[in-house]
């Protein structure tokens, strides 16, 4: 009768998920009321709960004789100190630059790209940078350290792509035609005052193209090579070829209108974003041919091998970090013979992606897929429990995991986005298999057309075909109706809903599995 991630002892047999529960709480309340509280209070919370987690690992068996409140203790002040920790290492990151260069006065800045742009609406790309020096206009260089925000023209970044036309010119000869991560520039521009305190500071370029002064390291290099060459074979392979290289790379720039708009009305963005969706496909194509060539731990080991190089090529997502370190988790542990819950591994990688990489914690994509996983395995097996022998299972699969998570993911969905789609789940449930198939089909094709470029045009055709399907049906789903949520009782009403439903039906599963228990044990099973 296991399946269930909850029942009796749902915190108490998995610690780990009230440390992650807690840490991530006192993150975001921290994140929350950094604004109107003073350094002074959050810095006495950080070490009055530091005292107390001390205390409480010397002193626990003389405060506390039930085991189970000892460790509910415990490890819940240890997510608490953990979340301080992580909310800390935040504020270093946004901190102020480290330099004795005015803001005011800097003209140029030497910085390295740590993260690949994206677009920042019509009209800029962003990425994120680490800084070494700024310039004045008269020529004065000052070192520097700190993190910041770059803002490009939009058409500046595009231009150098594939079958890209020329708008900006640069004034030397070594100008920028690479706007990768772990490229070195120097750009022109000026500092825009931070609106937000957990923000880094934004500098916006000027028109004209930034400086290359080379690469970070020589993998940075042979990354962006690699990125361009997919982009080239892609682009022209037409609209195939752009939900392809989106969904590989993230890179949008050759996705149809059309087909973006149709997948965000359709409840499908999240299928556009680079996810643990993806992750799961590299692994299993990764596991099939690693089958062909050895044993199943040859197999394994070299799935994850391709893992980690997909997210190397496509770029560090949060939810990529997520799946990334889930996989590397359960692998560790198969290794030392446990055999964690995935709730419990999900919770680990929780803990240390905000302890290690904090800022993750503000985009959407963070929470969305660790929220989606958790609606997962949560309210999506809780409703595979209930429906169980009365829905075909692979029917049932697919509806309870798209359910489980919209019903987890609505309160951010409603609160951040302010629009709800009930048609993605129906949509996700069709759509995704297609989208999968697409998928690998075209690692398939890249692969083979690498070797033989004469096969390219066999792919083109097949994935075209394919590409039209999914298109149609992502029209015809975002033709269904909206729920638009403008003010705070509307917001409230249609997060708290689905929301609460998930966690009626997880309560439903639990009351089930205890009556099968019962039923099992009175006839001597």
């Amino acid at each position: 009768m296991g399946g269930l991630p909850f029942g009796n002892g749902l915190f108490f047999s998995s610690p780990i998920i009230f440390t992650g529960t807690f840490a991530l709480s006192a993150f975001y309340l921290l994140c929350f009321i950094q604004t109107y509280v003073s350094f002074y209070v959050w810095s006495s919370l950080f070490i009055f709960t530091s005292v107390s987690f001390l205390i409480l690992c010397f002193f626990k068996r003389i405060f506390f004789n039930k085991k189970k409140l000892q460790k509910a203790l415990l490890f819940s002040f240890a997510g608490i100190l953990i979340g301080c920790i992580s909310f800390l290492r935040l504020l270093i990151f946004y901190s102020p630059q480290a330099t004795l260069a005015e803001a005011e006065k800097v003209e140029g800045v030497k910085l390295v790209l740590t993260g690949d742009p994206l677009p920042a609406g019509e009209k800029y790309y962003s990425a994120d940078a680490k800084l070494f020096s700024f310039t004045y206009r008269g020529g004065q260089s000052f070192s520097a350290e700190g993190n910041i925000k770059i803002f490009f023209p939009s058409e500046m970044v595009k231009q150098n792509n594939a079958f890209g036309v020329s708008v900006y010119k640069g004034k030397t000869d070594n100008a920028c035609k690479n706007f990768s991560k772990g490229a070195v520039l120097f750009a022109r521009g000026r500092f825009i005052e931070k609106k937000e305190k957990i923000s880094p500071p934004v500098f916006f370029t000027a028109k004209e193209i930034p400086e290359f002064l080379g690469w970070i390291s020589f993998f940075s290099g042979i990354r962006a090579n690699l990125r361009f060459n997919l982009m080239r074979l892609l682009a022209g392979w037409g609209s195939a070829g752009g939900l392809l290289l989106a969904l590989l790379s993230a890179n949008k720039d050759f996705l149809d209108t059309a087909c973006s708009v149709s997948f965000k009305n359709a409840g499908l963005a999240h299928i556009l974003a680079l996810s643990g969706m993806h992750v799961s496909l590299v692994s299993l194509t990764a596991i099939r041919m690693g089958t062909v060539f050895g044993k199943r731990s040859f197999a394994i080991k070299f799935s994850l091998f391709s893992i980690i190089l997909f997210v190397w090529f496509a770029g560090s997502a949060p939810s990529l970090n997520r799946a990334l370190g889930m996989m590397i988790i359960l692998v560790a542990g198969k290794s030392l013979g446990l055999q964690p819950d995935m709730l419990s591994v999900l919770s680990s990688m929780l803990v240390l992606h905000i302890a290690v990489k904090p800022e993750d914690s503000l985009s959407l994509g963070f929470i969305f897929s660790y929220g989606a996983l958790s609606g997962i395995l949560l309210f999506g097996k809780a409703l595979t429990e209930v429906f169980k022998g009365k829905i075909p299972e692979r029917v049932l699969g697919g509806l309870s995991a798209s359910l489980g998570a919209q019903s987890f993911t609505a309160p951010a969905a409603v609160f951040k986005i302010g629009v709800l789609a009930p048609i993605g789940i129906l949509a996700s449930a069709i759509i995704s298999p297609l989208v999968s198939v697409f998928l690998i089909l075209g690692m398939t094709g890249i692969f083979t057309a690498f070797i033989l470029p004469s096969s390219g045009f066999i792919f083109n055709f097949i994935l075209n075909f394919l590409y039209g399907i999914i298109l149609t049906l992502a029209e015809t789903f975002s033709r269904m109706p909206l729920i638009r949520a403008e003010t705070f009782i509307g917001k409230f009403f249609f997060s708290a809903v689905p929301f609460s439903a998930g966690v009626t039906v997880m309560l439903f599963a639990c009351y089930l599995k205890e009556k099968r228990t019962a039923v099992f044990k009175f006839n001597g099973v």
